[in-house]
């Protein structure tokens, strides 16, 4: 897989509908960096087989990871789920170094590797498919899909209970276009998915609280010019372009 900005909001679609929100998941069990599952190509058969057994009525507190370090197997957290994209993306074998960082300093992080630039809240003017949002007091990340015509933004993370495409409204507030992209496209890629797990709305604080890392274009390559596309091409050349749909 080369890392374009398609094949990063592919990767970051693939655990939808087969995975669930585990605090602490993705990271080792020392909590210091990556593990196993953020450095190993593909989804992993215990995200399915644990999604598979909590389909309704799933609370992420009842499997607290400090109480039962194993549980960090069998799902994601917001940081872990970044890690694991940024890994399928990047790299070709299982085992390397991983990309998981804390929440509030990924974007810091991966700026300071060279891998491209880091803007302040204040500082950020647009959304591009492929960013990714760090917040400092909110402890969470995730990864712009799309900037709608009336500034709202469609996402990807891995918040409670499930990592999901989700939407923010306007930075006044107001429900969005955000709201009604992603909520379509949720039901016709993930039916039984968001029929379980509908609550994908997320506060204007998305818009506000999170410092922006954004790639260097010569990193993260864009030859399908999603970038230029509106909010609904995207969404439409995602939903044509991907062939797991299909849930279990």
């Amino acid at each position: 897989m080369k890392p374009t900005v398609k094949n990063m909001l592919i990767t970051a679609l693939s655990p939808i509908g087969k995975t669930l929100y585990i605090y602490g998941g993705g990271w080792n069990e020392a909590d210091t960096s990556a593990g196993k599952e953020a450095k190993t190509i593909g989804t992993s058969p215990l995200w399915q087989s644990f999604y598979s057994l909590n389909t309704r009525g799933y609370n992420y507190k009842d499997f607290d990871y400090k109480k039962n370090p194993g549980l960090i197997h069998f799902g994601l957290d917001c940081s872990g789920y970044v890690g694991w994209v940024l890994y399928n993306l990047f790299e070709r074998e299982n085992g390397k170094n991983g990309y998981v960082y804390k929440s509030n300093e990924i974007a810091r992080a991966l700026a300071k590797k060279g891998l491209g630039t880091f803007t302040t809240p204040r500082e950020i003017v647009s959304y591009r498919p492929g960013d990714i949002l760090s917040g400092d007091k909110a402890c969470h990340t995730f990864i712009a899909l799309s900037q709608c015509s009336d500034k709202s933004l469609i996402l990807l993370h891995s918040s409670p209970p499930a990592p999901m495409v989700s939407s923010s409204p306007t930075p006044k507030g107001c429900p969005s276009q955000a709201d009604v992209f992603a909520e379509g496209f949720m039901k016709k890629a993930y039916p039984k998915h968001f029929s379980l797990h509908p609550d994908i709305k997320r506060p204007v604080s998305y818009l506000a609280d999170y410092n922006q890392f954004r790639f260097y274009p010569h990193i993260l390559k864009d030859p399908d010019n999603l970038c230029s596309k509106t909010a609904e091409e995207i969404l439409e050349e995602l939903f044509n372009s991907i062939n797991t749909f299909s849930e279990t």
